[in-house]
């Protein structure tokens, strides 16, 4: 009896735990990256967007991302960066992404290569640009044009230095 009594708390517990993990997850509409050539064309011809704001993730000189959001939008992140980008800067970035280790963090799909992708909202809508050596971006939507962009990663499974 106190067996069950013990058992039926925990999984009572356990349930509530997840149903919290779960609510806070899904609190906010999710947008995402959408891969595309015509996205790497662009920053590998150093092309900056007039009408978006730029962004860095992780050190400036050796960013593991770069994105361009609308100005429509505002950014609310401690992990991002906003930089007021130049085409040297931006030809910079790209050259140095060109020269790295494959063995640095790279995705197993991008092949040691930056790529580009749009970022769009939850209804699919194209809300900005992304070039990355990482393949799996989120961003929050939280309503009146504020976006959460989250720190880049590789899809669990891509990363292309396997640690034995």
């Amino acid at each position: 009896m106190v067996r069950t009594c013990v058992f039926m708390v925990l999984l009572s517990a356990s349930a509530l735990l997840a149903l919290g993990c779960a609510s806070t997850t899904a609190r906010y509409p999710l947008g995402k990256i959408r891969e595309s050539f015509e996205v790497t064309k662009q920053y590998r011809a150093y092309e900056i967007n007039p009408g978006y704001n730029y962004f860095y993730a992780g050190v400036q000189l050796q960013p593991d991302a770069i994105m361009g959001i609308d100005k429509r939008y505002r950014i609310v992140s401690t992990f991002w960066h906003q930089v007021e980008l130049t085409r040297d800067q931006l030809e910079y970035w790209v050259v140095w992404g060109d020269r790295q280790n494959t063995l640095e963090g790279f995705s197993r799909r991008y092949m040691g290569r930056y790529m580009g992708s749009y970022i769009v909202d939850p209804f699919g809508t194209v809300i900005g640009d992304w070039y990355s050596k990482k393949d799996w971006g989120i961003f929050e939507f939280r309503g009146d044009n504020v976006v959460v962009p989250h720190p880049p990663r590789n899809l669990p499974g891509s990363e292309y230095y396997e640690r034995f």
